[in-house]
């Protein structure tokens, strides 16, 4: 995987926790939140030992969840393209 790539899906993955909104405040949203916070920061751990595919594997486990978050109607992000999908 490229350095490139990464850096493309970490500005997409901090966009989107930087717009998150927390609609259902459960259990489930907190771990999921939790889940995708730590999986951001392994990502950003990985990549400075310049372990490309680690982090981006890491970011897509942050997305992932961020995304679930969303589909579940656990939390809301303005404009983001899963929230036509509910």
């Amino acid at each position: 995987m490229s350095k490139e790539k990464y850096e493309l899906c970490l500005r997409i993955t901090s966009d989107a926790l930087d717009k998150l909104q927390v609609i259902k405040d459960t259990e489930l949203a907190r771990a999921y939140l939790e889940f995708a916070n730590n999986y951001f920061d392994d990502a950003k751990h990985f990549a400075e030992k310049g372990e490309y595919d680690n982090a981006l594997e890491a970011i897509a486990y942050a997305h992932g969840f961020i995304d679930a978050g969303v589909l579940a109607g656990l939390f809301r992000i303005n404009g983001y393209h899963l929230e036509a999908i509910k």
